[in-house]
């Protein structure tokens, strides 16, 4: 008997963010598996592909993910908006992934003005204070690579952090605000590592794409009728 191929999931674009290739909470596997799983036409990595410019850390699944985005590349749009980790990348990089590389994307579809950036623009405490940010980080790694599968340590820690819940909401402030400056409708981020969904009025809505160091990670599509963010 014949084997019946499964039909792939279907959207126009798919947002990803915050993988952190080459940390030790990276899941470079299940970003290769949702990508296989979908028919899209433009991807948008938005920001944080990397963990650090040491790349002496890259597991093979790492690279046989950023292989596989290059060989996309050549009938899909790949859009890589630049993140605080993976900021000042050599061309190498860009070439691999065949991806044209942003500070701030803008597009249009259906008739309305789209916006993506990373959202550390936002993030004063990140830039007044990189060597305290970047110890933070890593507690909060090393919680997540000794946590449970179901992370109830990591989870537990965010929501109690009022310093996380405050960046999560300055973030969208700032991003709203940006959108509003640059007349979009839609404005999308990651950087806090939190999956959010905000509407301002009428007019600007606002989606955070979350992370892929976590359980359940998240990612955003965007179709005909919807915008979504969806957990894998």
């Amino acid at each position: 008997m014949p084997k019946i191929k499964k039909e792939k999931n279907k959207t126009h674009t798919l947002i990803i963010s915050d993988l952190h290739l080459g940390s030790g909470v990276s899941q470079p596997e299940k970003v290769l598996k949702l990508l296989k799983s979908f028919s899209f036409r433009k991807l948008i990595l938005l920001g944080d592909v990397f963990d650090s410019l040491d790349f002496r850390h890259l597991s093979a699944e790492s690279w046989e993910l950023l292989n596989y985005i290059g060989k996309i590349s050549r009938d899909k749009k790949v859009r890589w908006v630049r993140g605080n980790h993976d900021n000042g990348l050599p061309e190498l990089f860009r070439t691999l992934m065949n991806a044209q590389v942003y500070e701030m994307y803008t597009w249009q579809f259906k008739h309305e003005k789209y916006l993506a950036m990373h959202g550390h623009q936002f993030d004063r405490f990140l830039v007044d204070n990189v060597v305290l940010s970047n110890v933070a980080t890593a507690i909060y790694n090393f919680i997540q690579k000794i946590d449970f599968d179901d992370r109830r340590i990591s989870h537990y820690v965010k929501r109690k952090s009022k310093g996380w819940l405050r960046l999560s909401e300055k973030v969208a402030r700032g991003a709203i605000a940006a959108a509003k400056e640059q007349e979009a409708k839609y404005v999308f981020c990651g950087h806090t590592h939190k999956a959010l969904q905000k509407v301002n009025g009428h007019y600007t809505k606002y989606y955070n794409s979350g992370c892929w160091t976590d359980a359940p990670c998240t990612y955003i599509t965007i179709d005909e009728k919807d915008i979504a963010i969806k957990e894998y």
